[in-house]
């Protein structure tokens, strides 16, 4: 069977989890350290998880400067990255 090319959302959203996790591990927090930042339930939270797309501006204002760096922005949002921050 022929591999099934990712598409680029999915490829935008495992960047996106990619670089929330790396963030929460850098920091030592888990998910349950994450929701007590938030304005929402944590019921909310975790279907943010599963829905990308349905994060909030107010929610993605806590999240982004706390846990992700500029190269890791890029790839979670599909822009070709110029700056100097090392892999």
């Amino acid at each position: 069977m022929p591999k099934l090319r990712e598409s680029p959302k999915a490829r935008m959203d495992r960047a996106f989890m990619a670089g929330l996790r790396y963030g929460q591990e850098l920091r030592g927090e888990k998910d349950t350290d994450t929701i007590k930042l938030m304005p929402k339930s944590p019921a909310t939270y975790y279907k943010r998880l599963r829905d990308l797309d349905s994060f909030t501006r107010e929610e993605l204002r806590i999240i982004i400067p706390r846990y992700f760096n500029d190269r890791q922005l890029c790839e979670a949002f599909g822009v070709e990255y110029h700056g100097a921050t090392p892999q």
